[in-house]
């Protein structure tokens, strides 16, 4: 199945290019041509050196004229590497502009820029491609230490890795953000501020070089420059539009003056020396392939003016412009789902996902559910798991979800399911207590292996004075890093809900907007959905935030589900309180049900597979009725009556226990106003 993460909006840039000076001290740093050499064309002396399988090859972006460009076969020991004391990006301000040419699906976490220390492993100035290969996004990454000191991984919105070549700069500026273009236009703005200043000596393009080299880039570079300054969008537009580096401040030549660079006119056979007065079809105004995207557009959006539909998605490029979308790829949003195709489908081209239930639409088409509503595919198909919490064996409590993956239990016995308000409940002492299972290969959980999926529960835990501790974690028996946990703060300080994300590193602690974590009984969902990069909490029904920094758990390592603390080499970070109702999905529960399960429905009753119900009603010879049901052990049930079924209905026990897998209740003959010996007909209601 294709999950996309990543979502391109292409506008329109004015095709003319005005010269204007570089800012005051501005200065070219470096300019590498790569086209037999890493020789440094800039006359600062910064040459540099190829290692491993670096060949040169004429394929040169088509605006630069043809020529050579770097080729790197994506091997270890294979970058290109300046030990030259730049420490560019220890500046406040600086640019990097690059074309590359690269697959970011086929090669995740690879770099086609860094800066890095030879001696020390931790600082880190990354750029590359998507760090799981989800998409053909930018991939942002700057470290000093761990925590707050470590950026990203953060994501373009639009795509440069899609095996065509695209310009990528991105310009530092005094006001700690990092602006990243791509093919001319401003694609993000990353505040990176938080990370302090480090030290580098070493400057890399294809790849890391630390101790060892890493994250080898496989694809082509040309193009090289760096400056100690940020540019204006005009120098990036004409970098973009095809201008050398060492030309910045100059337009490329433009014979006839209409705007469009010779070399690209040449190159999409137009007449450089016809600005549209001889022949309408040249020009800035001209329309050669009848697309309704002039060659200013076309030049703008990196398309081809003799091609109407650059990507062959059914959609011409002037039709791709009014939708948004990407004219030169033709799946924008990465679902399967090409852009023409979107429409008759009635699905949204920008969104992988257009009804946010964490399945594609491509995927939901073929498998005959419906794109557009949430609540297709049926709720019922998504439960995994269902941990009620109500009872145990004595070494386990039972999953009453689907597949049976009961819980075992660590230093914990039938004394810690008490009832609570009414709640059967499991309880955690925060010294050695926990739920556990690990996971068999084939089996539906670990849930994190979904692309999309929900967590539900009722938890009464106090936060303040816990510091660090989780009532919920997916980890791995085999290998320490890769984790997801909620719980508590990480120092205790208040009763915010904590999400902790790690995979192959990037860590990081992120809180809830409200204090949950009160003492008091409360519904906590938690959704993640890779299709558009989106967490949200939802309190007690109620969402709570949804602009958590999106990190995904992909290692294939993580094995361990755990309630009351984590579970890995040992357990740790184990909590004090109370869990009830846990539930996993392997989808984006829509708000509706997530306000049915904090109402207090039943996972089963939500997924439809509950068996709760009266199997019979006996009236012996002296007139006494007992109700029978199925019951869940451990479990508390409320008894009512009543006549007429007009409320108020008649309470005969509110907190009545469970006597098992079947309970019964009798209600004696003689019962003032519902005396079943003399009435003739009692409506009966049982309530969990």
């Amino acid at each position: 199945m294709n999950y996309s993460k990543s979502l391109l909006l292409r506008l329109p840039v004015a095709a003319s290019l005005l010269i204007l000076p570089l800012p005051l001290g501005a200065e070219l740093v470096g300019y590498w041509k790569l086209d037999d050499n890493f020789d440094d064309s800039s006359g600062k002396g910064n040459d540099g050196t190829m290692f491993g399988g670096v060949t040169y090859a004429e394929d040169a972006p088509a605006l630069l004229g043809g020529g050579k460009s770097a080729v790197f076969d994506g091997l270890a020991g294979t970058y290109g590497a300046l030990n030259t004391g730049l420490a560019l990006t220890s500046n406040t301000n600086f640019t990097v502009s690059m074309w590359v040419k690269g697959n970011g699906t086929a090669n995740s976490d690879d770099r086609i820029f860094s800066e890095g220390s030879t001696a020390n492993n931790t600082p880190l100035f990354n750029v590359g491609t998507h760090n799981t290969g989800a998409n053909g996004t930018v991939d942002i990454y700057i470290r000093q230490g761990g925590g707050a000191a470590t950026f990203g991984h953060a994501y373009s919105t639009g795509t440069a890795f899609d095996d065509t070549w695209r310009h990528v700069l991105f310009s530092a500026g005094s006001d700690g953000l990092l602006d990243l273009y791509i093919d001319g236009t401003l694609d993000s703005s990353f505040d990176y501020s938080a990370v302090p200043a480090f030290e580098t000596d070493t400057t890399t393009i294809g790849g890391i070089l630390r101790a060892t080299d890493c994250c080898n880039f496989l694809g082509s570079i040309d193009e090289v420059a760096m400056w100690d300054s940020d540019l204006t969008t005009v120098e990036i537009t004409n970098l973009a539009a095809g201008s050398p580096a060492d030309e910045i401040g100059s337009p490329p030549d433009d014979s006839d003056g209409d705007g469009l660079p010779n070399a690209w006119e040449i190159a999409n056979d137009l007449d450089p020396n016809d600005n549209g007065s001889i022949d309408p079809n040249n020009g800035a105004d001209g329309d050669p392939d009848l697309d309704n995207s002039t060659n200013a557009q076309e030049l703008a959006n990196n398309t081809d003016p003799q091609d109407a539909d650059a990507d062959n998605d059914d959609l011409n490029d002037g039709e791709e412009a009014l939708a948004g979308t990407d004219p030169n790829n033709p799946d924008t949003d990465g679902d399967g789902l090409n852009d023409g195709a979107e429409g008759p489908a009635n699905t949204n081209p920008l969104l992988a996902d257009t009804d946010g239930d964490g399945i594609g639409d491509n995927d939901e088409l073929i498998n005959g559910t419906i794109p557009t509503d949430i609540e297709s595919p049926s709720i019922g198909d998504l439960l995994c798991a269902y941990w009620p919490l109500d009872t145990t064996d004595g070494t386990t409590t039972p999953d009453e979800g689907p597949n049976g993956y009961h819980l075992d239990l660590m230093n914990m016995d039938a004394s810690n399911f008490i009832s609570d308000e009414g709640r059967a409940v499991a309880s955690f002492n925060g010294v050695d207590t926990l739920l556990v299972r690990i996971h068999s290969v084939d089996d539906d959980l670990p849930i994190t292996q979904y692309p999309a999926y929900t967590i539900s529960m009722w938890v009464k835990v106090t936060g303040t004075g816990q510091n660090d501790k989780r009532f919920f974690s997916e980890s791995s028996s085999i290998n320490e890093n890769p984790l997801l946990n909620l719980g508590t703060r990480n120092n205790g300080a208040d009763d915010s809900f904590d999400v902790y994300l790690r995979d192959a590193g990037s860590p990081n602690h992120q809180f809830s907007t409200g204090q949950p974590l009160d003492g008091t009984w409360r519904h906590i969902a938690y959704t993640h959905n890779d299709a558009n990069e989106k967490i949200q909490l939802y309190v007690d029904g109620v969402l709570d935030r949804e602009d958590w920094t999106f990190k995904d758990i992909v290692s294939a390592d993580v094995d361990t589900t755990s309630l009351g603390g984590i579970l890995r080499a040992a357990s740790c970070c184990l909590v004090e309180g109370l869990v009830d109702d846990v539930s996993l999905w392997k989808g984006v529960m829509s708000p509706a049900k997530i306000a049915e399960l904090a109402s207090g429905k039943t996972p089963d009753e939500i997924a439809g597979t509950a068996s709760f119900q009266i199997t019979s009603i006996d009236r012996d010879a002296e007139g006494n009725v007992t109700l029978t049901w199925n019951s869940r052990p451990g479990a508390f049930y409320g008894v009512w009556a009543s006549l007429d079924l007009l409320e108020p209905w008649n309470e005969l026990n509110d907190n009545y226990a469970s006597q098992g897998d079947e309970t019964s209740y009798t209600l004696p003959a003689g019962t003032p106003f519902l005396d079943p010996a003399t009435e003739p007909r009692i409506f009966f209601r049982i309530t969990k």
